[in-house]
């Protein structure tokens, strides 16, 4: 059976983030920023299921779906809420985070905890690539590849679905 991937690596799909990585018991990045940009790949059903027009779908409507998710992450602190050394506390409008001897204060809409032990390319390309194979299951998608840049040829790769 053929298959065909649709590559969507546009300019505008990006987002500048905050973020440290945590490698061990004893060390970890300090807190610094990336211009991410974020590469899809989306497989489409077999052929006889495309549309009689020879054409699977308008490129707008994954375009717009990908853009408006990468724009949630865009000018924020990204934090692993899932790390044992991480603590939070919501104070007014601001959230307190405790990581081992470092104590941070942020406001809270500027801060995203995400359900993962830390903010790497390999776990945010993960959540991208689940999060965007959910939004496409409505288009018959069968798979999702995601690629999270966070220098130019620096990343990681996730595939999800079959």
């Amino acid at each position: 059976m053929k298959t065909t991937t649709l590559l969507l690596a546009k300019e505008n799909f990006k987002f500048s983030a905050g973020h440290f990585l945590i490698f061990n018991e004893h060390s970890a990045e300090r807190l610094h920023g990336h211009n991410y940009q974020v590469k899809v790949d989306i497989t489409i059903p077999p052929e006889e299921d495309l549309a009689a027009q020879g054409y699977f779908i308008d490129f707008n409507e994954f375009k717009k779906i990908i853009k408006t998710r990468l724009d949630t992450w865009d000018e924020i602190v990204l934090l692993p809420e899932k790390h044992p050394d991480m603590k939070f506390k919501v104070v007014d409008n601001s959230l307190q985070v405790n990581f081992r001897d470092r104590y941070y204060v942020f406001p809270k809409n500027e801060v995203l905890l995400l359900p993962i032990t830390n903010t790497s390319v390999e776990q945010l390309s993960r959540i991208l690539a689940q999060d965007f194979l959910e939004k496409f299951k409505k288009f018959k998608v069968r798979q999702v590849q995601v690629t999270v840049e966070e220098t130019r040829g620096q990343g990681a790769t996730t595939v999800a679905g079959e």
